[in-house]
């Protein structure tokens, strides 16, 4: 049984040929540098990696140019990713993408990540339009998470194949947060 060959069978034919355009420099002309024929491998090699290489998936961009906003009535109070802005408990939400987004998801969770009831609308065009409207006024002293992702992935994905980082904006709902009730104590029988 042959001894398998050391080189795979895909670097065979550019070594191959690499040693053919060696032998063809050297019975004609000057006589090649030494390591020409090793530079020749090397780039035939280079040029086939390059050409069987997988193409990464695109980069996770930041998406720029994002607006969200608390609405209570006439008001509206401008909120920044990653910098907690008090809202009214009566207030709904709206986030604005500077692209299409068809994936995009807008949902409000609690301290505990659970998801607060909510219902929402989306507009898609040439930019994003999502809107979250709470289904009963928010608790005061709440600490909540407006959280913009991907319906699919985390990440947010644009029909050209661009994929986007989630945003979240922290919200503190205004007011007194009302003090826990006492657990009920349980009497002991004798």
């Amino acid at each position: 049984m042959p001894a398998p060959s050391p080189h795979p069978p895909r670097l065979l034919p550019a070594l191959a040929l690499a040693l053919a355009a060696a032998s063809c420099q050297a019975g004609s002309g000057p006589p090649a540098p030494e390591g020409a024929a090793a530079g020749a491998n090397a780039t035939a090699a280079g040029n086939l990696a390059a050409a069987s290489a997988v193409a990464a998936p695109p980069p996770v961009l930041e998406l720029r140019g994002t607006a969200a906003f608390a609405m209570a009535g006439a008001a509206s109070t401008p909120l920044e990713a990653g910098v907690e802005t008090g809202v009214d408990p009566r207030s709904t939400f709206r986030v604005e993408l500077p692209t299409a987004l068809a994936d995009a998801r807008l949902s409000l969770l609690d301290g505990g990540d659970a998801l607060v009831p909510c219902s929402g609308s989306r507009e898609i065009g040439q930019a994003t339009v999502l809107t979250l409207a709470p289904a009963s006024a928010l608790a005061a002293g709440a600490r909540l998470r407006l959280r913009i992702d991907g319906a699919a992935t985390r990440e947010l994905h644009g029909a050209d194949g661009r994929r986007f980082a989630p945003l979240e904006w922290p919200v503190v709902v205004a007011g007194e947060a009302l003090p826990r009730k006492p657990a009920a104590r349980k009497g002991t029988r004798r």
